[in-house]
């Protein structure tokens, strides 16, 4: 290669020298392109166009012609410079300081790797040339940072394999994290969760799952006609939070409604039915978390109560899971610690036990509060710190693990600790009762039931297929009493 040092600018017509296409396709128009064409209106290219005298490509520049030559410019300034060969190499390097999206980080990459075929592992300390090779590749790799570089290749590959016949799609996971929807990190677990759900094979009948004291069905609860009039003793459920998480279903997923009214009055639908089947005293339990859009938060909890209490519940007690290590609230806000749990009951005649309080071992009083050892009582705040209540976010790696073994993907963050439906079951239920859970996911609160036995029975419904193995595979290693 042969570079001529520029003594001097030039001013040439646009029209006389010809775009780099191997650049042009390397880097997307930028989101300010608009506002650059609006400076260069007033202000003229200040910066010159580096061209190859050789064949009057451009080397730098390619964005500057294009306006230039949509703004009918006469002449812009240019440097000449002599190259016999690797032009693309200078090209690449003159744009080092160029702002990029992650589709051009990924293009230049995956150019480099073209340039400097090196693979790893690859000995370069004995052959000279490729170490040679490695350092001018690094040089100039430099400015992306080594896990920027790994997860954006990751990301290509994965793709590669997920969408061969739709490059699209990597542009459209980049989009995401250049727009700020969402961040490197997630573009890529969110991916890996793809793929590896790509690997697994998901061996399901699609039916209902009945063993011993276990039933669950497979559909919505919107409609429970399997269960009879005031037939279910308590009741304890999580739905899915609005526009919080997108399940694996194919429409109309309960949650990512447009509007809070309308999730409302799905939630509503639900409900009435679990009010059809709870017994005059039984208890219900719901879990349901607000959101924060545009600045505020959106009164979810609130608005769910008011509707709850238009069917005929009854709020009797709303408690407060209070977690060790939640997720970042963004903001200018407080971290959003607590979830609220509320009881609601169909009449002032339920049932309600706190013996089992006095059986418990809990030498710190770390959850009863202002009693005496003969007379405790629960405090409102499920911190679950100290004794047998200790716990944070609920984790479902173990469940994640168990599935994959069974060669079945599990996308499923949103579960709630099995503290929470063990501390409402020892409240309210008895030896024998019927335990609903009209949210059933991947059944935490089955697992509970299960757990404290003495004769409790489970009912779920769980549209997701995906969500009805996960149960079975949770729920097998309980011995089933018919």
């Amino acid at each position: 290669m042969k570079i001529n040092n520029p003594s001097q600018i030039e001013y040439v017509s646009p029209n006389s020298i010809t775009r780099n296409v191997e650049i042009e396709k390397l880097y997307l128009i930028p989101k300010n392109y608009e506002m650059l064409k609006e400076n260069i209106s007033v202000m003229g290219i200040i910066t010159p166009l580096i061209v190859n005298s050789f064949n009057n490509v451009i080397i730098s520049g390619n964005l500057r012609h294009i306006i230039a030559l949509e703004l009918e410019l006469p002449l812009i300034p240019v440097f000449f410079i002599h190259l016999t060969d690797d032009m693309c190499l200078v090209s690449l390097s003159s744009n080092i300081h160029r702002v990029k999206s992650s589709m051009d980080t990924y293009k230049e990459m995956e150019l480099y790797k073209s340039i400097f075929p090196i693979k790893r592992g690859q000995r370069t300390d004995l052959f000279p040339e490729l170490k040679e090779l490695k350092t001018e590749r690094d040089k100039i790799l430099k400015n992306t940072p080594k896990d920027t570089q790994n997860k954006l290749n990751s990301i290509g590959i994965m793709c590669e394999e997920l969408y061969p016949n739709k490059p699209e799609k990597l542009e459209e996971f980049f989009s995401e994290i250049d727009d700020g929807k969402s961040s490197l990190n997630k573009v890529y677990k969110k991916v890996k969760q793809l793929h590896i759900k790509s690997k697994c094979k998901l061996d399901v009948d699609g039916g209902d799952y009945k063993n011993g004291s276990i039933t669950i069905y497979n559909k919505s609860s919107e409609k429970m006609e399997e269960l009879e009039d005031e037939s279910v003793n308590v009741s304890i459920s999580s739905p899915p939070y609005w526009t919080m998480k997108i399940y694996q279903l194919d429409e109309n997923q309960l949650g990512q409604e447009d509007t809070i009214e309308e999730y409302l009055d799905n939630l509503k639908k639900h409900y009435t039915e679990v009010y059809r089947v709870l017994r005059k005293d039984g208890s219900l339990f719901v879990n349901i978390n607000d959101c924060c859009r545009d600045g505020e938060y959106q009164l979810v909890p609130h608005r769910f109560v008011l509707r709850m209490k238009s069917i005929g519940f009854i709020l009797n007690d709303e408690f407060q899971w209070l977690k060790q290590n939640p997720r970042p609230t963004p903001g200018k806000r407080s971290i959003r610690r607590h979830e609220p749990i509320y009881h609601f009951v169909k009449t002032r005649n339920f049932y309600y036990n706190e013996e089992w309080l006095k059986e418990c071992l809990d030498e710190t009083n770390s959850f009863t509060i202002g009693t005496t050892k003969e007379c405790p009582k629960l405090t409102s705040s499920l911190d679950f710190y100290g004794g047998v209540l200790k716990t944070g976010v609920a984790s479902t790696t173990e469940l994640k693990n168990k599935c994959e073994e069974e060669g079945v993907f599990l996308d499923h963050q949103a579960t709630f600790p099995i503290d929470v439906p063990h501390l409402c079951l020892l409240m309210t239920s008895k030896p024998n009762d019927v335990i609903l859970d009209n949210f059933s996911g991947t059944s935490v609160t089955g697992q509970a039931v299960m757990e404290l036995g003495e004769g409790r029975s489970y009912i779920g419904y769980e549209p997701s297929p995906e969500y009805m193995v996960a149960s079975k595979i949770r729920l097998s290693e309980y011995k089933q009493v018919a």
